[in-house]
């Protein structure tokens, strides 16, 4: 639940920031949440809708060394990768790490009532075609016909079943 101080919003859960977050990458066909990888989870995935294009987006509330190693890990299958942080958070950040993100690729967005990029991501040198094609089947085979609401990846949060969720699909 997104309680409103001021100006700042303040976020109880990571799966609150999500709202933002798809409206930041409503240009991208595919949403996904919670998607396996290499015994984790990547919290976000942004799609073309022929999946040749990746964006994946850790969410952390605190840990942001925790979501930075996990996003340094996500740029073996997406193409350009970030973490997602509450605004003042990501603020110091910008002002105080900007070289760190800028050396290994990682971008860095500010969520607050609307999410912004501070840092945009590179293309990377991590990238793996075997690690992509692979996660790539795993997007394919799953039972993806429907678009759930931000609510049903809370539950599964919650009830600690972290299965691949879709988001939002957009049809033409």
């Amino acid at each position: 639940m997104i309680q409103l101080t001021g100006r700042d919003a303040v976020f109880n859960r990571e799966v609150d920031m999500y709202a933002p977050l798809l409206a930041l990458f409503a240009n991208l066909d595919i949403i996904l949440a919670e998607v396996p990888f290499l015994r984790k989870h990547i919290d976000l995935l942004f799609a073309s809708r022929t999946l040749q294009s990746l964006c994946a987006v850790e969410t952390k509330l605190y840990d942001w060394r925790g979501a930075f190693k996990q996003a340094a890990i996500n740029q073996v299958v997406a193409q350009r990768s970030y973490i997602a942080l509450p605004a003042p958070l990501a603020a110091r950040l910008c002002s105080g790490q900007s070289t760190l993100f800028l050396s290994h690729n990682v971008g860095l967005i500010s969520v607050n009532n609307v999410a912004s990029v501070l840092i945009p991501a590179s293309r990377n040198d991590c990238f793996s075609i075997s690690h992509y094609r692979l996660l790539k089947e795993t997007i394919r085979n799953a039972d993806l016909y429907k678009p759930k609401r931000i609510g049903a990846v809370a539950d599964a949060i919650t009830k600690r079943k972290k299965t691949l969720v879709l988001l939002q699909t957009r049809t033409y």
